[in-house]
């Protein structure tokens, strides 16, 4: 999955069809800041109220997914992290 991710070239599109991105405008509320949330809780690295947060208000509605020029499994990618950060619990 990390590998996955590491293909995000950070072009922004998933971010323009985010509902939660667009009603904050905060980037780790975006597909793309979650991305990097997600990779970090995969790599084993530290979880914080902002990595929670982060990855709590995904609405895996997937809009980022049908932009997304590197077909990346955004939601998906999310999802693992969410059930590795509960499982450390």
């Amino acid at each position: 999955m990390i590998s996955e991710i590491d293909r995000c070239a950070r072009c922004g599109f998933c971010e323009a069809v985010c509902p939660t991105y667009n009603a904050v405008r905060m980037r780790h509320m975006g597909p793309r800041g979650r991305l990097q949330m997600a990779r970090a809780v995969l790599d084993g690295g530290v979880s914080s109220r902002y990595v929670v947060e982060s990855l709590a208000t995904c609405l895996r509605c997937r809009a980022c997914e049908l932009v997304c020029p590197a077909s990346i499994r955004i939601v998906d990618a999310i999802v693992e992290a969410r059930k590795r950060l509960y499982a450390r619990a």
